[in-house]
C-alpha cells in the first residue's frame, strides 16, 4: 500500500511538472531537468565566503590576513569566532527570504549542509551544543516555526552534535528587518534570557543563524550566555549583510 501511494505520488508531481514546469526559485527561470532548486547559471552563483578573505574574528572583509580588523582591535568581540557561509545577495540571499519569509522549510536542508561545509573549512573544534538565534513568540506562531532553528537542526544532523533551545527571545522588539544601523545596536540583552537549567560550564557553544547584520542579536546571546561560564563561544550565520 506504501508503495503504491508513493508511486502515486510520483505520477501526480510528474503532471503538475508538466504542466507547470519548476522554475529556479532566483531566477524564475524553468529549472533544468538535474536542477531542483536554482538553475545551473545561479547555481554557479553560490561561492562561499573564503576564510582567508575575511577578518579571522568576526568575518568582516578586511585587507590585513594577520590579525583582526580594526573594530575587532577597538571593540573586542564577545564571542571566539563569528563566520558565515555567504555573503546576503543574489541566490544566497534569495534561499534565505524563501525559507523565512516564503515558508519553503525544504530548504533548511540544503542551508545546512552549506553551514557545515563553511564550519569545515574553518577548522573550529565541534560544539558541545548547538544553539539556534531565538524568535519572539509573535514570529514564530505567525510563521509557525523558526528558521534559525530549522538551519541548526539541518546542521546538527550532518555534524551529529546536540541542538538545545536554551534561550528565549521576549516579545517587544521590533522586527530588525525594519530597523536600521543604529536602532539595531541598540538592542538590549535584557530581551534575551537563558530559560534551562543545561549546564554551560566547561562546554563549548556554537550559536546558529540566518542572517548576521551589525551582530546585536548575536551579541545578546552572548552576554546571556556568559554568565553561566561556557568554555567557549561561536556563531556561524548562513548569510552576512553589509552593515
Amino acid at each position: 500500500m506504501l508503495k503504491l501511494h508513493r508511486f502515486l505520488k510520483n505520477i501526480g508531481k510528474s503532471f503538475l511538472d508538466l504542466l507547470y514546469p519548476p522554475l529556479c526559485i532566483h531566477c524564475k527561470e524553468d529549472l533544468e531537468r538535474d536542477c531542483k532548486i536554482f538553475c545551473k547559471a545561479c547555481s554557479s552563483l553560490l561561492t562561499m565566503i573564503s576564510p582567508i578573505e575575511r577578518c579571522p574574528y568576526c568575518f568582516a572583509p578586511d585587507a590585513n590576513l594577520k590579525r583582526c580588523c580594526k573594530t575587532c582591535r577597538k571593540h573586542p568581540l564577545l564571542f571566539d569566532r563569528i563566520a558565515s557561509a555567504f555573503d546576503y545577495e543574489g541566490p544566497p540571499a534569495t534561499l534565505i527570504k524563501q525559507l523565512k519569509y516564503g515558508g519553503q522549510t525544504h530548504l533548511a536542508q540544503g542551508a545546512g549542509g552549506y553551514l557545515a561545509a563553511q564550519f569545515l573549512t574553518l577548522d573550529w573544534p565541534l560544539p558541545d551544543l548547538i544553539i539556534p538565534m531565538p524568535s519572539t513568540p509573535i514570529k514564530k506562531l505567525e510563521r509557525g516555526f523558526n528558521q534559525s532553528l530549522l538551519l541548526a537542526e539541518a546542521f546538527a544532523t550532518i555534524i551529529n552534535r546536540p541542538v538545545v533551545e536554551i534561550i528565549k527571545r521576549k516579545n517587544g522588539d521590533f522586527a530588525q528587518a525594519n530597523l536600521n544601523h543604529k536602532e539595531r545596536l541598540q538592542l538590549r540583552s535584557t530581551s534575551f534570557e537563558v530559560k534551562s537549567s543545561t549546564p554551560l560550564d566547561n562546554q563549548c557553544i556554537l550559536i546558529i543563524d540566518d542572517v548576521m547584520t551589525t551582530g546585536s542579536s548575536l551579541k545578546c546571546c552572548a552576554e546571556s550566555l556568559l554568565p553561566l561560564f561556557p568554555k567557549s563561544l561561536y556563531a556561524l550565520t548562513f548569510c552576512r549583510a553589509g552593515e
